[in-house]
Protein backbone atom coordinates (compact mmCIF):
# COMPACT_ATOMS: atom_id res chain seq x y z
CA UNK A 1 0.00 0.00 0.00
CA UNK A 2 1.42 3.40 -0.85
CA UNK A 3 1.42 6.25 1.71
CA UNK A 4 -0.88 8.18 -0.44
CA UNK A 5 -3.78 5.53 -0.06
CA UNK A 6 -2.52 6.09 3.00
CA UNK A 7 -2.81 10.03 3.72
CA UNK A 8 -6.35 9.77 2.38
CA UNK A 9 -7.72 7.79 5.33
CA UNK A 10 -6.10 10.57 7.55
CA UNK A 11 -8.14 13.36 6.14
CA UNK A 12 -11.53 11.52 6.42
CA UNK A 13 -13.54 13.72 9.37
CA UNK A 14 -14.37 12.31 12.65
CA UNK A 15 -16.80 9.97 11.39
CA UNK A 16 -14.88 8.42 8.45
CA UNK A 17 -16.29 9.87 5.91
CA UNK A 18 -14.03 11.30 2.87
CA UNK A 19 -15.07 14.67 1.22
CA UNK A 20 -12.97 13.96 -2.27
CA UNK A 21 -12.91 17.33 -3.71
CA UNK A 22 -10.82 18.92 -0.22
CA UNK A 23 -8.69 15.63 -0.18
CA UNK A 24 -7.91 16.47 -4.03
CA UNK A 25 -7.06 20.03 -2.98
CA UNK A 26 -5.05 18.59 0.46
CA UNK A 27 -3.15 16.34 -1.41
CA UNK A 28 -2.57 18.35 -4.80
CA UNK A 29 -3.80 15.12 -6.81
CA UNK A 30 -5.80 15.41 -10.21
CA UNK A 31 -9.42 13.73 -9.91
CA UNK A 32 -8.18 10.51 -12.09
CA UNK A 33 -5.39 9.83 -9.62
CA UNK A 34 -7.25 10.04 -6.25
CA UNK A 35 -10.49 8.18 -7.61
CA UNK A 36 -7.47 5.09 -8.22
CA UNK A 37 -6.23 5.46 -4.98
CA UNK A 38 -9.49 5.51 -3.78
CA UNK A 39 -10.38 2.23 -5.74
CA UNK A 40 -7.50 0.60 -3.85
CA UNK A 41 -8.73 1.49 -1.01
CA UNK A 42 -11.88 -0.29 -1.09
CA UNK A 43 -10.16 -3.27 -2.75
CA UNK A 44 -8.18 -3.44 0.66
CA UNK A 45 -11.54 -2.73 2.85
CA UNK A 46 -10.53 -0.24 3.86
CA UNK A 47 -13.25 2.79 2.17
CA UNK A 48 -16.73 1.28 1.20
CA UNK A 49 -19.30 3.73 -0.84
CA UNK A 50 -22.38 4.39 1.57
CA UNK A 51 -25.56 6.93 0.66
CA UNK A 52 -23.54 10.07 1.80
CA UNK A 53 -20.47 9.11 -0.02
CA UNK A 54 -17.31 7.47 0.82
CA UNK A 55 -16.26 6.17 4.13
CA UNK A 56 -13.64 4.43 6.02
CA UNK A 57 -14.71 0.69 7.25
CA UNK A 58 -14.01 -0.52 10.32
CA UNK A 59 -10.84 -1.41 9.41
CA UNK A 60 -9.61 1.60 7.75
CA UNK A 61 -10.72 3.56 11.35
CA UNK A 62 -8.14 0.89 13.10
CA UNK A 63 -5.43 1.90 10.65
CA UNK A 64 -6.43 5.82 10.92
CA UNK A 65 -6.35 5.14 14.64
CA UNK A 66 -3.19 3.62 15.11
CA UNK A 67 -1.59 6.25 12.26
CA UNK A 68 -2.79 8.85 14.70
CA UNK A 69 -1.47 6.87 17.86
CA UNK A 70 1.92 5.98 16.84
CA UNK A 71 2.37 9.88 15.84
CA UNK A 72 2.23 10.84 19.81
CA UNK A 73 4.54 10.09 21.62
CA UNK A 74 3.45 7.82 24.87
CA UNK A 75 5.20 5.81 27.47
CA UNK A 76 4.75 2.33 26.20
CA UNK A 77 5.74 -0.30 28.28
CA UNK A 78 8.80 -2.94 27.34
CA UNK A 79 8.18 -6.30 25.35
CA UNK A 80 10.26 -8.79 26.59
CA UNK A 81 10.53 -11.82 24.41
CA UNK A 82 10.35 -15.57 25.87
CA UNK A 83 10.79 -18.39 24.48
CA UNK A 84 6.77 -19.88 24.23
CA UNK A 85 7.78 -23.40 25.29
CA UNK A 86 9.62 -22.53 28.48
CA UNK A 87 8.59 -19.05 29.81
CA UNK A 88 12.29 -18.20 29.98
CA UNK A 89 13.30 -14.05 28.62
CA UNK A 90 15.63 -14.11 25.93
CA UNK A 91 17.35 -11.25 26.42
CA UNK A 92 15.84 -9.19 23.85
CA UNK A 93 12.84 -6.68 24.32
CA UNK A 94 11.72 -3.66 22.69
CA UNK A 95 9.21 -0.52 23.58
CA UNK A 96 8.24 0.52 20.10
CA UNK A 97 7.92 -0.73 16.37
CA UNK A 98 10.90 1.34 15.61
CA UNK A 99 13.10 -1.25 17.65
CA UNK A 100 10.95 -4.02 17.11
CA UNK A 101 11.49 -2.82 13.49
CA UNK A 102 15.32 -2.80 13.68
CA UNK A 103 15.61 -6.46 15.53
CA UNK A 104 13.70 -7.29 12.47
CA UNK A 105 15.43 -6.17 10.07
CA UNK A 106 19.24 -6.99 10.98
CA UNK A 107 18.54 -10.24 12.62
CA UNK A 108 19.16 -9.13 16.14
CA UNK A 109 16.21 -11.72 17.03
CA UNK A 110 15.51 -15.16 16.66
CA UNK A 111 12.68 -15.02 13.93
CA UNK A 112 11.16 -18.74 15.20
CA UNK A 113 10.53 -16.86 18.21
CA UNK A 114 8.61 -13.75 17.43
CA UNK A 115 6.77 -16.25 14.90
CA UNK A 116 5.60 -18.15 17.85
CA UNK A 117 4.56 -15.02 19.72
CA UNK A 118 2.63 -13.73 16.65
CA UNK A 119 0.70 -16.91 16.57
CA UNK A 120 -0.04 -17.05 20.31
CA UNK A 121 -1.59 -13.49 20.03
CA UNK A 122 1.30 -12.48 22.15
CA UNK A 123 2.12 -9.58 19.90
CA UNK A 124 -1.34 -8.73 19.18
CA UNK A 125 -2.32 -7.90 22.68
CA UNK A 126 0.34 -5.98 22.97
CA UNK A 127 0.24 -3.79 19.97
CA UNK A 128 -3.48 -3.17 21.14
CA UNK A 129 -2.95 -2.65 25.07
CA UNK A 130 0.56 -0.84 24.91
CA UNK A 131 0.42 0.80 21.68
CA UNK A 132 -3.03 1.36 20.89
CA UNK A 133 -2.59 -0.62 17.25
CA UNK A 134 -5.69 -2.40 16.78
CA UNK A 135 -5.06 -2.74 13.23
CA UNK A 136 -2.36 -4.71 13.74
CA UNK A 137 -3.87 -6.78 16.29
CA UNK A 138 -6.94 -7.51 13.96
CA UNK A 139 -4.40 -8.48 11.42
CA UNK A 140 -2.14 -10.61 13.35
CA UNK A 141 -5.88 -12.30 14.46
CA UNK A 142 -7.40 -12.28 10.96
CA UNK A 143 -3.93 -13.98 9.52
CA UNK A 144 -2.94 -11.19 7.44
CA UNK A 145 0.86 -10.71 9.58
CA UNK A 146 1.45 -14.65 10.03
CA UNK A 147 4.95 -14.26 10.33
CA UNK A 148 8.26 -11.97 11.44
CA UNK A 149 8.41 -11.24 7.66
CA UNK A 150 4.85 -10.20 7.60
CA UNK A 151 5.52 -8.36 10.14
CA UNK A 152 8.51 -6.49 8.93
CA UNK A 153 7.22 -5.68 5.62
CA UNK A 154 3.50 -3.58 8.57
CA UNK A 155 6.37 -2.12 10.30
CA UNK A 156 8.37 -0.48 7.09
CA UNK A 157 5.17 0.64 5.94
CA UNK A 158 3.01 2.40 9.33
CA UNK A 159 7.02 3.33 10.44
CA UNK A 160 7.21 4.93 7.07
CA UNK A 161 3.63 6.88 6.89
CA UNK A 162 4.74 8.05 10.66
CA UNK A 163 7.92 9.88 9.49
CA UNK A 164 5.93 11.45 6.98
CA UNK A 165 3.10 12.78 8.89
CA UNK A 166 5.15 14.12 11.37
Amino acid sequence: MKQSHLKILLLSDENGYLDLSSVQQKLDLTMSSLRKYVRQLEKDGLVARSEKGLVLTEKGLKLKKTILNLKTKRDVPAYLITDPSTGQPVPVSFRSYAQLYALLAYDLVDKTLVDKHIAQGYLANWARDAVGDEYLASLIQSGGVKNSNDLLSYLKMILQLVAVEK
